[in-house]
């Protein structure tokens, strides 16, 4: 799984790349995506958040994997089109501008569906927790009330 921080990390660099997109600039991909994040560490780490989805939900992690290979496909349809933009030179970027925008945009989108996954796990997870603390908090209550019981009875 990742870590809250890349989470974020993650958020930040795709809302850069929207905000990027509305206002007409032609961003480059996130590093982040472009690359598995610290080498063989993040592989290993992700190998271990695939294992586990197979083992709770075995739809689920094919789900992730067609998301992230989507994912990691429209990462590189942007860097081709940034590449031909960029070899075409300055009189004729505005004829790969479009194809360069559009590549972005599917990025974009490939990347969004990724996050929202992602979120939906992580909210179920949440939810599944707070059921378990709920039923911890009970326990607590319950096994406080007999301790009162006790402690009196002691007194008495």
């Amino acid at each position: 799984m990742t870590s809250p921080g890349s989470r974020i990390l993650l958020l930040l660099q795709v809302v850069g790349v929207v905000v990027a997109l509305s206002a007409g600039a032609p961003p480059a991909v996130p590093r982040a995506f472009a690359q598995a994040p610290e080498g063989r560490a993040g592989d290993e780490r992700e190998r271990t958040f695939v294992e586990g989805l197979r083992r709770e939900d075995p739809a689920e992690a094919d789900r992730y994997l067609a998301l992230r290979d989507a994912r990691n496909q429209a990462v590189d349809e942007v860097q081709k089109a940034q590449q031909r933009y960029a070899a075409a030179g300055p009189e004729l970027r505005s004829l790969f501008a479009r194809e360069l925008r559009d590549a972005q945009r599917q990025y974009a989108q490939r990347s969004l569906a990724l996050l929202d996954f992602l979120d939906a796990r992580e909210r179920r997870a949440l939810a599944r927790y707070q059921e378990e603390i709920g039923r911890i908090n009970r326990i607590l209550e319950e096994r406080g009330r007999s301790r009162a019981e006790l402690e009196k009875m002691l007194r008495e």
